[in-house]
């Protein structure tokens, strides 16, 4: 599958490790950031889907947020850096059920909509999803330079994983590529969020939410190419 990833606003919050094992597939293990355990929420746009190598004839752009967390493998001697989705939420069922099918992700459809201005000064991201008929969001105003961090910051551990791996039955997991050129990181200068976390998430993600984020940043995204799923 190939599309375009694009306007990517992250804010990573710490967790606990023990809260993140039961998610965990089998042959992974929890990855930590200098002992810090970190689950990431993302939202971006979706752009010109193509699957088997045919277009998409519908939902040709749409915005998705997703939970992720870290995790890693290891092949032999090597250990592989990846991601397992909590949930992902999409506009409407039919993506989620595609996703599902193929890659055994955990999908929600809400109605969803996003909004992107840019002045002299700064970028302006917000992505927007409705529960119990309201409109909750998160937002994030960055500069309008990008800079590229360090190898051992924590933007690059966010960023730098190209794996993703799903639960395919008990004993069972999938490892996917994801592949895509290092994206931009524009830092910063204000956040907010009011996401309904208790409806879509559940009681126990509230106290981890309810922090101020380890780090929140925009990443400028390009063309993706997702790997057909192989079990392990």
């Amino acid at each position: 599958m190939t599309a375009h990833w694009v306007n990517l606003l992250t804010a990573t919050y710490e967790t606990n490790k023990n809260f993140l094992k039961k998610f965990l597939p089998a042959k992974t293990e929890l990855n930590d950031w200098n002992g810090k355990y970190m689950m990431s929420l993302v939202g971006f746009m979706f752009l010109k889907p193509v699957l088997l190598g045919i277009p998409s004839p519908i939902y040709r752009s749409f915005e998705e947020i997703n939970l992720r967390f870290y995790v890693r493998h290891k092949e032999k001697k090597n250990w592989k850096n990846g991601v397992v989705f909590i949930k992902e939420i999409a506009p409407a069922r039919i993506i989620g059920l595609t996703a599902a099918w193929i890659y055994k992700e955990n999908f929600i459809s809400l109605p969803m909509k996003h909004d992107f201005y840019e002045d002299n000064e700064s970028r302006n991201i917000k992505y927007a999803c409705k529960t119990n008929h309201e409109w909750k969001h998160f937002y994030l105003k960055t500069t309008r330079s990008d800079s590229e961090p360090g190898e051992e910051s924590i933007e690059s551990f966010i960023r730098d994983h190209y794996l993703g791996y799903t639960k395919a039955g008990r004993d069972q997991t999938m490892e996917f590529q994801v592949e895509h050129r290092p994206w931009k990181i524009f830092p910063s200068q204000s956040f907010e969020m009011n996401l309904d976390i208790k409806n879509i998430y559940g009681d126990e993600f509230e106290e981890y939410f309810a922090q101020t984020p380890l780090t929140s940043f925009l990443m400028d995204g390009s063309f993706t190419k997702v790997s057909w799923p192989v079990l392990l």
